[in-house]
C-alpha cells in the first residue's frame, strides 16, 4: 500500500549543497583499481630499503632511563580459556583507584598486545621481528606511550614502550594525571585508571611502501593492537576501556611528537577492576 513506508535518511534530510567531505575524497583517492599495475600491490616484492624498514619498525629513546619488564619466560600463564576470554571481553569503566597494577601485569599486557613473538627470515639472511598484532607489510607503525599513575615499583611519569628491549623508557617524570585529564577531554577515567595508554601512528613507516592507501593500514593496525589490549586485559581480569576522546594537538604536545609524521590515534585506560 503506497504511503505506509516512508524512506528517510538516518541522519536527516540531505542538504541542498553539502560541503565536500574530506573523508570521502580520501577514500575515493586511496582505492585500488584493476588499472593499477600489479607489481605495485603484489605482496613479497620488497626492495632492500623496504626490508630494512620492516626490520626497524620501532622507536628508541636511547638516553632515557630504562625499566626492564618481566620477560616472556617468567610471565605466569593465564588460567582462562580463550573461548571464555572472547565471550567476556567488555569495556569496563569502573577502576579501583586504591589498588596498584603490578609490573608483571603490565609486562604481560605489553608483550601480548605488541611485543615481539617471533621472526621472519629476510632474503639477505637477516630476520624481521614479528609482533603479537598483525601489521600491513610487517611495518608496525604504532608506538605505545604510557601515562603511568599506579604501577608497583614504577615511578609515575610518561613512558615509552621500547619493543626490542621489552622495556619502559622514562620520558617525563612526575604524576601525569592532570595533564592526561586535560588531554583526554577531562574524562574522569584518567584519575582512576592505573595506566593511560596513548597509541600513536608513525604514518610514513607504512605510507612509504603503500602510498596514500597506507594511511588506511595504519588505522587497521592500531585497531588490531587495541583488540589485543582488550583481550589481554580480559585474560588478566583487568578493567579496560578505549576512547578517541582526546585533543589531538594537546596529546601530541604532551608526547612531543609533531602530529604530522607521527600523531596520536587512540587512548586506552587500564587498571584493576572495582569490586
Amino acid at each position: 500500500m503506497p504511503g505506509i513506508i516512508v524512506q528517510s535518511a538516518v541522519l536527516g534530510p540531505k542538504k541542498e549543497n553539502p560541503k565536500t567531505s574530506i573523508s570521502e575524497l580520501y577514500h575515493e583517492n586511496s582505492k585500488l583499481h584493476p588499472s593499477i599495475p600489479t607489481e605495485m600491490i603484489a605482496a613479497g616484492n620488497y626492495t632492500q630499503t623496504e626490508i630494512l624498514a620492516m626490520a626497524r619498525g620501532y622507536k628508541r629513546y636511547r638516553l632515557a632511563p630504562q625499566i626492564k619488564l618481566t620477560e616472556k619466560e617468567s610471565l605466569l600463564p593465564s588460567d582462562r580459556k580463550f573461548d571464555e576470554v572472547v565471550d567476556s571481553r567488555r569495556s569496563v569503566r569502573s577502576f579501583n583507584n586504591d589498588e596498584e597494577l603490578s609490573l608483571n601485569e603490565l609486562s604481560k599486557l605489553l608483550y601480548q598486545s605488541y611485543g615481539i613473538t617471533g621472526e621472519m627470515k629476510r632474503p639477505d639472511e637477516g630476520s624481521i621481528p614479528l609482533r603479537a598484532a598483525p601489521s600491513g607489510g610487517a611495518l608496525y607503525p604504532a608506538e605505545i606511550y604510557l601515562g603511568i599513575r599506579h604501577v608497583s615499583g614504577v615511578e609515575p611519569g610518561i613512558y615509552h614502550y621500547n619493543v626490542p628491549d621489552h622495556a619502559l623508557e622514562l620520558l617525563f617524570p612526575g604524576d601525569p594525571t592532570e595533564k592526561l585529564y586535560n588531554v583526554c577531554c577531562q574524562q574522569e577515567y584518567t584519575k582512576e585508571a592505573s595506566v593511560v595508554f596513548l597509541i600513536s601512528g608513525v604514518l610514513q613507516r607504512t605510507k612509504r611502501k603503500y602510498g596514500e592507501r597506507g594511511y588506511r593500514y595504519v588505522f587497521l593496525d592500531v585497531g588490531h593492537l587495541g583488540q589485543n589490549i582488550y583481550l589481554s586485559c580480559t585474560a588478566l581480569n583487568l578493567a579496560v576501556m578505549t576512547t578517541c576522546g582526546f585533543f589531538d594537538d594537546e596529546a601530541n604536545k604532551l608526547l612531543r611528537i609533531d602530529g604530522i609524521d607521527e600523531t596520536t590515534l587512540y587512548v586506552a585506560f587500564v587498571g584493576k577492576q572495582k569490586n
